[in-house]
């Protein structure tokens, strides 16, 4: 359990709290361009018409060029209206935030603003304020000063925004390079650094055409399509000097190590608007000198997808991982293997466009087997549902271990309920630490997890942390991250901030060998609360053999029955783990292993 009350279970702001502050910012927006001469574009995106009021023509310079290949002529209603500004150039201050910086999460969401129809967000990398109702169709975006902005802002400008429109609309930026031929196109997602911009760049020159180097517009009905999202591209100078067609290009100065390129003037012909989706791929850098592709795993490419798309942008969730799920399911998919002959990348890419979906077959699922341990103390109403997710895993041998940790309710009856055979375990109530530590003692496999029994785990991932222990031999623990969430009456998922702003050791996120607590020592039983916390002190301490894994590998469920609720950092002994931490540094004893 953290060793901090939680941010997520911050009290939502009232609906008419979150409507009055939008309304007074929109206010506030309208004097902003009463001062300066508004300049008026208009785009299309994905079939929606959106209309930009750009607060002075500085604003519009900054910010357009990476959208104009959308242009539209400036007539008729739009579906949505953004208006964008500053208050340097227009000498108006905007409203202060309605709460203090603890409130921010690193993607942007505000902790207890979560208003279904009035989104917000804050951004620190550009200090700005993104606003909008779903409803009505207005949108915000204000920052102090457009001069500072860096250039991942000028290069995919109002990316908040439009991700919340196109949601509402039923599609979805992506995270993700795509390039094709007029028949379809190749989706390319994966974290920065991977090859997606120096791939789709290499794919122009050699004549393919290109709908974004960093970020598309994806829907699946009535069939999977991406849509093209900005004419710009961002690349290092070292990159540039490997694409000589382009360098002309680069109209825009170096900030923050990169050049923004302006791709209409010299390869506007070759820029599309939208094409179906042929095929995924996921790059990744070889050593070897040809361009190849081959069998991926299908949770690598919904891990490549979710994870690098929702630690950026504000409120996605499960809509996000629902429609991953779903693409990655319809689709081809491969891992491409950029070689080390450059020149060779772009006619590999344009060959297999001409041959998918020949390229390659599903990777095998991981042969491991797993026992999964889950601490009851009372809670019975969740334990279908904690079932189920262990049963929509991609895996093949698991044992689910029930502890009942002196419940009041009756646990084992509902264990006995359970569509499949799952074995228990009854001890008095001493805590969820003595309880795993019970479930460690009983498991039959030498591979262990651990659920607690509100929790949920997304599909696919214990075959993704048991593939890093296979691939790994030497590690002893591959930890995932937790994105909290919250389940309303109907069902429906809503992710509460992003998995960065999770308490970064949940035991629940990770898959163990046993070896690891020969190594490390069991949960510390005298602990009711930070058990996870020490443990994971304990481990570094040791230089126990970890690997941290950015993909979203547990779903930790808010509700008010939360035992870590409102709790303080002494209820939940944080100083207590603190103090025996030091302690640890004059002694070498662990607690033992039986």
């Amino acid at each position: 359990m953290p060793v901090a009350v939680q941010r997520s279970d911050t009290p939502e702001y009232p609906e008419e709290e979150q409507e009055a502050f939008f309304l007074a910012s929109l206010a506030r927006t309208q004097t902003a361009e009463a001062r300066v001469e508004v300049i008026h574009e208009r785009i299309e995106l994905a079939g929606s018409i959106i209309a930009l009021e750009f607060a002075g023509v500085v604003m519009r310079d900054m910010l357009f060029p990476p959208l104009a290949h959308l242009s539209l002529a400036a007539s008729g209603d739009a579906d949505v209206t953004l208006h964008v500004w500053d208050s340097v150039s227009t000498g108006v201050a905007m409203l202060p935030a309605p709460c203090d910086k603890d409130h921010f999460t690193t993607r942007g969401d505000i902790w207890g603003m979560t208003s279904a129809r009035f989104r917000a967000a804050w951004h620190y990398h550009d200090f700005s304020l993104n606003l909008l109702d779903v409803v009505t169709g207005d949108g915000v975006y204000w920052t102090h000063d457009a001069a500072k902005l860096p250039h991942w802002s000028r290069s995919s400008p109002l990316r908040t925004l439009l991700h919340w429109w196109m949601r509402e609309k039923g599609k979805q930026l992506i995270h993700a390079a795509a390039v094709g031929t007029p028949n379809g196109a190749l989706l390319m997602p994966g974290p920065g650094g991977v090859g997606k911009t120096t791939t789709s760049l290499a794919c122009l020159e050699h004549g393919l055409r290109f709908l974004g180097d960093d970020y598309v517009v994806v829907e699946l009905d009535p069939q999977p399509r991406v849509y093209s999202l900005y004419c710009s591209a961002k690349v290092t100078e070292h990159a540039l000097a490997r694409l000589p067609l382009l360098a002309p290009e680069a109209r825009s100065q170096g900030v923050d190590e990169k050049l923004v390129l302006d791709l209409r003037e010299g390869h506007g012909a070759q820029m599309e608007r939208s094409l179906p989706i042929a095929a995924i791929a996921l790059p990744r850098v070889v050593e070897q000198p040809a361009t190849r592709f081959a069998a991926v795993r299908p949770n690598a490419l919904v891990r490549a997808f979710e994870f690098t798309t929702s630690e950026q942008l504000p409120h996605a969730g499960f809509e996000l991982a629902e429609l991953t799920r779903e693409m990655v399911a319809k689709l081809p998919g491969y891992e491409l293997h950029l070689g080390t002959d450059a020149a060779m990348v772009a006619p590999a890419v344009a060959e297999a466009l001409r041959m998918l979906p020949r390229a390659g077959a599903p990777a095998a699922l991981p042969k491991l087997p797993v026992t999964v341990i889950i601490p009851v103390h009372n809670g019975t109403q969740f334990l279908p549902e904690a079932i189920d997710s262990i049963l929509a895993q991609e895996f093949d041998t698991v044992e689910i271990v029930v502890v009942d940790d002196g419940s009041a309710e009756d646990v084992k009856a509902a264990v006995g309920a359970l569509r499949v055979p799952v074995r228990y375990e009854r001890q008095a109530n001493a805590g969820a630490a003595a309880a795993r530590n019970r479930g460690i003692a009983a498991a039959s496999h030498e591979t262990i997890a651990f659920l607690d029994v509100d929790d949920l785990w997304p599909p696919g991932s214990l075959s993704m942390l048991a593939g890093e222990l296979l691939a790994n031999p030497g590690v002893d623990v591959a930890r995932g991250l937790a994105q909290p969430m919250r389940l309303s009456a109907e069902g429906r998922m809503t992710f509460l901030g992003g998995p960065r702003d999770a308490f970064p050791s949940y035991i629940g996120a990770c898959l163990y060998r046993r070896r690891a607590f020969r190594r490390v020592g069991l949960f510390d039983a005298s602990l009711r609360f930070s058990e996870d916390d020490d443990w994971f002190r304990r481990a570094v301490e040791h230089e126990l053999p970890m690997i941290r894994l950015d993909a979203v590998t547990l779903l930790v469920r808010r509700h008010p029955g939360n035992s870590t609720k409102d709790l303080s950092m002494v209820q939940l002994q944080a100083l207590r783990v603190m103090k025996m931490a030091l302690e640890r540094q004059r002694t070498t004893r662990l607690p033992g292993v039986r």
